[in-house]
């Protein structure tokens, strides 16, 4: 019989799998699109066409998730993952506030 300690760790190594596992999709697809929207909004300030600065942005955004994937499970806890996610995300999301269009109207 398995005593009560064992199986408190396996829950708990169960439990950081699944937060990992979340994590690197995800958190990780919430991070991709804020840095995909940022990048877009900037190359088309800065003059590119917009269609052009989309798929500009768009091409860059599959290496920008399998890095921050890799990242996540990389990570020594699934807590530290999500921290670093929550800070990377930060900024790109700031950018895409300060670059949006204003309404005219």
């Amino acid at each position: 019989m398995v005593s009560a300690i064992a199986m408190s760790r396996q829950a708990r190594d169960r439990w950081s799998v699944a937060a990992r596992s979340l994590a690197g999709t995800l958190g990780a697809y919430g991070v991709t699109s804020l840095v995909t929207a940022a990048l877009s909004l900037l190359l088309a300030r800065i003059g590119m066409d917009r269609v052009e600065a989309v798929t500009t942005a768009t091409l860059l955004s599959f290496a920008v998730f399998a890095l921050i994937a890799v990242a996540a499970f990389h990570a020594r806890s699934a807590a530290r993952a999500w921290m670093w996610l929550i800070a990377i995300a930060g900024p790109p999301g700031l950018a895409v506030l300060a670059l949006l269009p204003v309404a005219k109207g």
